[in-house]
């Protein structure tokens, strides 16, 4: 039953992050999107921490899975406390919803949405090859017809599965640094929370792909490097190893903002929840690499290490996002990185 129970969980719980995570950033222009992705992502990291804290309180299983998950039920009132993403409300031609929800968050705001800025929005102009909905290729048919768009179908996905193999095995493998596994795991959590507010220092300045492959590498490094460091050098290992957790912390805020910047409004849910999905391979196999150190004590940080090497190279490969206006069409999306499709500097 406990198995049971623990399935639905995940099967109705698994895409609620990566929907708040798309729900925030539509709400916001892009110059509070970088500082919304971080906040959005420390949230993780304090949720982690509360964890790691009840757990040490409380050591009993069963009054620690009812502390923590009694409190979940407040969520449900958000569904009538939230309104509907704009952006998503004007890809389905829900005009009407979308220009009240526009209204309120104007009155709240003490501001004011010009009528000629509301026609413009809710009147946009049909393209000269507009299709209906019954006529729009499927999602698939979307992707295959793509190369642009199949390039990064392929890419993220590899990108999500590095980040939580080594984001969640970094956490799992750090109740072993010393006796106290309490503390271990709450100092390698809260570790990410700097490293998420570093993200929003570097994002707008060097750029997604900088930062990406950045933390990626600096992730590899110390993996690496903690494999050499003797056991004897406690304090050492403890640095370098919260480095490593410092580098895919950068990284787990920016891929949520990198992806979704990717991809086109219409799928850009659908997509970000694929790759968070194939990422999922990277969580289940990482409680599995503390077994590995049987044969060898380096086998899991050298695979984190090769993992991450080789997502950075991939990041290279993606058009950059910096400056440039969220796709609502394929189109837009595939003409990321071209002059086109970056944003004018009074926009």
């Amino acid at each position: 039953m406990y198995m049971i129970l623990q399935l639905l969980q995940t099967t109705f719980g698994a895409g609620t992050f990566s929907s708040s995570y798309i729900f925030a950033a539509e709400l916001v222009g892009p110059k509070y999107r970088v500082i919304t992705s971080a906040t959005s992502s420390s949230m993780f990291a304090v949720g982690q921490v509360i964890l790691g804290g009840v757990a040490w309180l409380i050591p009993d299983w069963r009054y620690m899975i009812m502390a923590l998950h009694i409190p979940c039920f407040l969520i449900i009132a958000y569904y009538w406390i939230l309104s509907e993403s704009v952006r998503w409300l004007l890809s389905k031609k829900r005009y009407p919803e979308a220009q009240k929800v526009l209204e309120t968050v104007a009155k709240v705001n003490k501001t004011y949405i010009s009528e000629k800025s509301l026609e413009a929005l809710m009147n946009p102009p049909e393209p000269v090859s507009a299709v209906t909905d019954a006529e729009k290729p499927g999602l698939f048919r979307t992707i295959i017809s793509s190369p642009v768009l199949l390039r990064r179908v392929c890419t993220t996905p590899i990108w999500w599965i590095t980040t939580t193999f080594v984001y969640y095995g970094l956490s799992i493998n750090s109740t072993s640094l010393s006796d106290t596994m309490h503390l271990n795991y709450i100092l390698t959590c809260a570790i990410e929370i700097p490293g998420y507010f570093t993200a929003v220092l570097v994002l707008d300045r060097i750029g997604r792909k900088a930062t990406l492959s950045t933390g990626y590498f600096l992730s590899a490094a110390c993996n690496i490097v903690f494999v050499f460091i003797p056991n004897e050098m406690t304090v050492v290992r403890l640095i370098i190893f919260l480095l490593g957790k410092f580098g895919i912390s950068v990284v787990m805020t920016s891929v949520y903002l990198f992806t979704s910047e990717l991809y086109p409004t219409e799928f850009r849910h659908t997509l970000l929840a694929f790759s968070s999905m194939i990422g999922r391979v990277g969580s289940i196999t990482a409680p599995l690499t503390p077994v590995l150190m049987d044969y060898w004590h380096g086998i899991p940080s050298m695979m984190f290490g090769v993992m991450g090497i080789l997502s950075g190279l991939l990041v290279l490969t993606q058009p950059e996002t910096l400056g440039t206006k969220m796709p609502d069409t394929l189109a837009e999306a595939e003409a990321l990185g071209r002059p086109e499709s970056k944003l004018h500097r009074n926009s």
